[in-house]
Formats: structure tokens, sequence, C-alpha cells
């Protein structure tokens, strides 16, 4: 684990929490936010925290975790180098309107990386090669995003998946969800369905990878 200053694990810890509201909860995910919260308070107080936060052995919690501080992440790169967080009173941190981000953004990416563990991650990889190779083959589209809400295409010649936008590779464990049409559906087998959250949506068929 990488060592990040108090001050700074209490910052990201706090806005993670605030951030777990666009995930969906279950009791779970609700303890997470709550141990962010205590964490954060500690760390602020300099009294100790958990570089581990609710350790677990459940993959699935492993990749919440990591999906929600690669999520948080997202937003802390896209500041500027002095940015005004004035407005961040709502998260709870008080950092003024001339906060130099650099060291915050360093910080964020150590979080990041403490976390990012896809050993210890649902092995989902080859399944969701499989049924895009799948759809591929049978001449149907697919929308897959990723944890930044980027469209993700795979490419099968390299064996890898990139971002349309950058065309910069994208590791399997950041993606979230895939969508297909009702008739591309058709033609996935049940038991890949069963290994994802599966949503029917209007016209269209979502499967979640958490």
């Amino acid at each position: 684990m990488t060592y990040i200053q108090p001050h700074l694990f209490s910052m990201i810890c706090r806005i993670a929490a605030n951030r777990a509201y666009y995930f969906e909860f279950d009791d779970w995910r609700l303890k997470l936010r709550d141990a962010l919260f205590e964490q954060s308070a500690m760390a602020e107080l300099d009294i100790g925290f958990d570089i581990e936060i609710l350790f677990t052995e459940d993959p699935k919690q492993n990749l919440c975790k990591y999906h929600l501080f690669k999520y948080t992440d997202c937003l802390i790169q896209s500041l500027n180098e002095i940015e005004n967080l004035s407005t961040w009173r709502f998260f709870g941190i008080d950092c003024g309107n001339e906060y130099k981000t650099e060291f915050l953004k360093m910080a964020s990416l150590d979080m990041v990386h403490n976390f990012e563990k896809p050993e210890f991650f649902p092995q989902y990889k080859t399944k969701i090669i499989e049924l895009v190779n799948m759809l591929l083959t049978n001449k149907y589209g697919y929308e897959l995003r990723s944890i930044d809400e980027k469209y993700i295409q795979w490419d099968q010649e390299q064996g890898l998946f990139y971002c349309l936008g950058d065309k910069s590779e994208v590791n399997w464990y950041d993606l979230i969800y895939m969508i297909i049409s009702p008739e591309a559906k058709q033609i996935v087998p049940q038991r890949m369905l069963e290994e994802f959250d599966c949503q029917e949506l209007n016209y269209q068929f979502k499967l979640n990878f958490l």
C-alpha cells in the first residue's frame, strides 16, 4: 500500500463517500459509504485510519471499492492545476478558492492503485471477450462503457479493449456495462446471461458487470 498523507486520504474518502450515491446500494455498499465517512473523520483528526477500508475477500466487493475510487479519481483528475474548491463544502471539505490540486491528484491515483488488484476481482475478462466475439460473429452491435463513461471497443486482432475517443487501451475491469438489442440477446446463452446483473430496458438489454 502506498502511503497517503492523512489530510489527502481524508479528502479522497469523503469525496468517494459522497459519490457513492451514484452507485446502486445494497447493505454492503451502504456499510462502505459509512466506513468512508468514518475513515475520513479519523484521518482528518490524525488519530489513525484503516487504509484497507472494510477489508474483504469477496471479489465483487473488491471490484466495487476499486470502481468507486476510480470513479472518484475521474473527478479529481479533471480539476485544474489551481481550482476553486469552495463549493466542495457540501462534501464536508473546506479547501478555499485557490487550492493547488497537484498532490491531491497524485494521492488519488495512489488510492486507485492501492485497490487495483485484478487477481482479487471477479474473473469476467474471458466471459466479456466471449460475449463480444459472439455478437461480432453474428453481426450484432453493442455499446460498451467504462467506469468513466467512455465508449469502448474490442480489437479482435490485437486482443485488447480500447477507448473510441483517444484509442487508449482500457483494462477489462474498468468496464461497467454493455447494452445490446433484444434481438442480440436471443443468441446469448442463458449461462452467460446468468453471470451478470441483467436489465430489460426500452428496446434495449443491459448487462451490468458488477
